[in-house]
This record gives structure tokens, C-alpha cells and sequence, in this order.
């Protein structure tokens, strides 16, 4: 228990949750509907997820998740939202965020389930429908070659930030319509 004392001199006891007791309260959550909200909590999987932005997760086996999905994951104290950008295995996958550059690998044991949808204030965004089908899908491209090709040369990471503010500046455009 934490103690918290109010301007006017009570002390005010409030029950504090671990992180791992946090996530441990979701991930039964989680399990007893097969789906729910999870609210975004960093700018790594900017443009198309925001801070404050929710997904929605639903399981998913591993051998169902594919190249481009968006999954969450177990890692340490926190809950990860990421995309698979390779397969290592029907066991593991290499993971980044797609405001990031470097990956690492996740074990299938971690993977809480795949994101299907996010929600934007009172919009709904399906992830495998339509137009943000296709969205998913360039994304997917961007985010797998900022980490394969590694641009070193000052020209390439020019006309890469070039495209991935286009594709920033469209979703924004997009989402203005919705």
C-alpha cells in the first residue's frame, strides 16, 4: 500500500498493482472473453497507432500469425504491440514497432494474441477490411525494410523518411474523413 496524504492532512491509503499483477489481471481478462481492449501506451507503432489509441486483441495460435500482423506481447513487466515483420519459426517471430529500427525475436509462449482493430476515438479501424487492408500492408513494407535495408547511406534515410511522412500524412488526411 502506497500512502497518499491530501492537502487538507488525511492520510489516504490507495492499493497499488505490480506490473506483473497488472498483466496478469488482463492476460484472465483476456482469456475468459477471447478478445478486448487494450489502450496503446507508446509512439513506437506510429503513424498508424497513437498514445491513447486502443486495439483490440483477439487470440490467436501461432502458426495463425502472419507476416504484417500486429500482435501484443509479454515482455518483462509491460505489454508489447508490435508487428511481425519474419517467422523464425513455428515457435518465434522477429517483432519491431514501425517507429523503430531495430528488432528482436518473441517467443510464441509471450504472444498474448493479434490486434484486428483499432479504435480512434469513436472510430473503428478493421485491420484486414478495405482500404486499411492495403494500409497494413504498406506499413508491413516499411517497417521490414527499415530494418532489413538499414540505410547507412545519408540519401537513402532522406527518401525513406520521405515516404514514411507521406504515408504518415495519409493516414492523418484518412482519419479526418472518417
Amino acid at each position: 500500500m502506497q500512502n497518499h496524504t491530501t492537502n487538507h492532512g488525511n492520510s489516504k491509503q490507495e492499493p497499488t498493482l505490480s506490473p506483473n499483477a497488472i498483466i496478469a489481471l488482463w492476460q484472465d481478462l483476456y482469456s475468459k472473453k477471447q478478445q478486448s481492449w487494450l489502450t496503446i501506451l507508446s509512439g513506437s507503432m506510429l503513424p498508424l497507432l497513437q498514445i491513447g489509441d486502443t486495439v483490440r486483441v483477439q487470440s490467436a495460435k501461432p502458426t495463425d500469425i502472419l507476416l504484417g500482423d500486429i500482435i501484443v506481447f509479454k515482455n518483462h513487466d509491460k505489454l508489447i504491440v508490435h508487428r511481425v515483420i519474419r517467422r523464425c519459426n513455428s515457435l518465434s517471430f522477429l517483432q519491431k514497432g514501425d517507429y523503430t529500427a531495430t528488432a528482436e525475436i518473441v517467443s510464441s509462449k509471450d504472444v498474448i494474441g493479434r490486434v484486428t482493430a483499432i479504435r480512434k476515438g469513436d472510430k473503428i479501424i478493421y485491420l484486414n477490411k478495405g482500404f486499411w487492408k492495403f494500409v497494413n500492408i504498406v506499413l508491413t513494407l516499411f517497417s521490414c525494410s527499415v530494418y532489413y535495408l538499414k540505410p547507412e547511406n545519408q540519401g537513402l534515410k532522406r527518401i525513406a523518411r520521405f515516404f514514411f511522412n507521406k504515408a504518415k500524412a495519409l493516414l492523418y488526411r484518412w482519419m479526418m474523413k472518417m
